[in-house]
């Protein structure tokens, strides 16, 4: 991910400006693979001052959202589309399909920020409901399909959505082939599929 940085000095409207700070933020989360970055090195990254960083995202935790938020937006309406599928098996091989690409292409940003300690507190309604609302599609498939309670079921696709999370970081980071990946992404949320099924029918006993 590169972008075209301005002169220092050079306006910009204020929604390019604010777009131009994430895009240099996202790099830098990137490279870095954790939280926090430096609201200086941001600045001097962007070449802005630590000023104009604090007018758009007075907190750590609104800057660290709004990459969140636009990363997610990015693909939620794929996701919703792919979680729409018919049974279980589609559904979750597609969600996790669009998912791996996604990290694939433009890094595992979503995951870095979610997992990160001080944001577990902090995420964003808007960035917290377009996961929730994929989950619970699933979820509820899952449910259906193997008769789980839905606290099993939810957390068999919390593990399955770690699949693509890893597979693509992976893939983004060229220690894994694009294509070999998808299918290998698609097996391994299959396999926790299968897994459910077989906790469901000893449950059901």
């Amino acid at each position: 991910m590169t972008s075209k940085r301005p002169r220092r000095g050079l306006r910009l409207p204020p929604q390019q400006r604010r777009d131009l700070l994430l895009d240099v933020a996202a790099e830098r989360v990137l490279e870095q693979g954790v939280l926090p970055i430096g609201v200086e090195e941001l600045a001097q990254a962007a070449k802005v001052s630590k000023a104009l960083v604090y007018r758009y995202f007075p907190q750590s935790r609104d800057l660290y959202n709004a990459l969140l938020e636009r990363a997610l937006d990015q693909v939620a309406g794929a996701l919703d589309a792919a979680a729409e599928a018919p049974d279980l098996a589609s559904a979750a091989g597609d969600v996790a399909d669009v998912y791996y690409r996604h990290v694939a292409r433009t890094g595992p940003l979503i995951q870095i920020i979610l997992r990160d300690r001080f944001m577990a507190g902090h995420v964003s309604r808007r960035a917290a409901a377009v996961r929730a609302r994929v989950a619970r599609r699933l979820a509820r498939k899952a449910r259906d399909a193997f008769g789980l309670d839905l606290r099993e079921a939810i957390a068999c696709v919390s593990i399955g959505m770690t699949m693509p999370e890893e597979c693509g970081r992976l893939a983004f980071q060229g220690e894994l082939d694009l294509e070999r990946g998808a299918l290998l992404c698609r097996e391994l949320v299959l396999g926790v599929l299968d897994v459910a099924g077989r906790r469901g029918l000893e449950a059901g006993g």
